[in-house]
């Protein structure tokens, strides 16, 4: 029993871990998002900041462009 409650208690932290992981990823994301319509305004394009991130302009794009793509999927709905 020792053994399962270790295994429990293992189990219950990896997914209070994953929670949190998953909360603070999510933070991460809008603050990307943000700091990249910041840029755009500013006159940056996708391109120039995909260079900086080492990702595609089509990436750039495309986390931009998810909460207006978000909202059209609601107004469908």
């Amino acid at each position: 029993m020792d053994h399962e409650n270790r295994a429990l208690a293992d189990l219950l932290a990896a997914q209070a871990d994953l929670e949190r992981l998953t909360a603070e990823a999510g933070e991460a994301r809008q603050r990307r998002r943000d700091a990249a319509r910041r840029l755009i305004e500013l006159g940056r394009g996708t391109s120039w900041i995909a260079r900086q991130l080492g990702v595609t302009a089509q990436a750039v794009d495309g986390f931009v462009k998810y909460q207006q793509r978000q909202q059209k999927r609601r107004e469908l709905h």
